[in-house]
């Protein structure tokens, strides 16, 4: 679990990964809104507002995190390139996925806003698309939804 204290860690990693995989389809505009809710200072905020982020470190460092808030929807799924392809954010949903469901009232379902880059990612993961790209605040993204009830392991 992170903590406010690697909250720029984790913003370098995820604006790594976004230079290279989101911003590209996306505006300037959303590419600065982007920049701002990744940065360091906003990370650290919604960490200390109780969104959970997970990290998975190889030798001290980070390469890898998930978000999540509420316990329905997942906000952050990155690895570090030089990593990808280990089943390392796999292990970060499931890690993710089993937090978000041992409270008193699971959710039934969990939503990401997926870059277009990353869908089959998260179809492997189980997420289903459930409609087109929207652009929100200038940001564009494919919803997607995972069905807890469907994935006996969640429970």
């Amino acid at each position: 679990m992170a903590t406010a204290a690697d909250a720029s860690a984790i913003s370098a990693l995820v604006i790594e990964s976004a230079r290279r995989f989101v911003f590209p389809d996306q505006s300037p505009a959303a590419v600065e809104r982007l920049l701002d809710w990744m940065g360091p200072q906003a990370i650290g905020a919604r960490i200390q507002a109780g969104h959970r982020h997970h990290v998975a470190e190889i030798e001290q460092s980070i390469v890898g995190v998930v978000a999540t808030r509420d316990d329905c929807h997942m906000h952050l799924l990155f690895v570090d390139e030089r990593f990808q392809r280990r089943a390392i954010a796999r292990q970060l949903w499931n890690v993710a996925l089993a937090a978000c469901c041992a409270g008193v009232n699971p959710p039934a379902q969990i939503s990401v806003n997926s870059s277009a880059y990353a869908v089959p990612v998260y179809r492997r993961l189980g997420f289903v698309e459930v409609g087109v790209a929207v652009c929100k605040e200038d940001i564009v993204a494919i919803p997607m939804i995972f069905s807890v009830s469907s994935d006996p392991s969640a429970r």
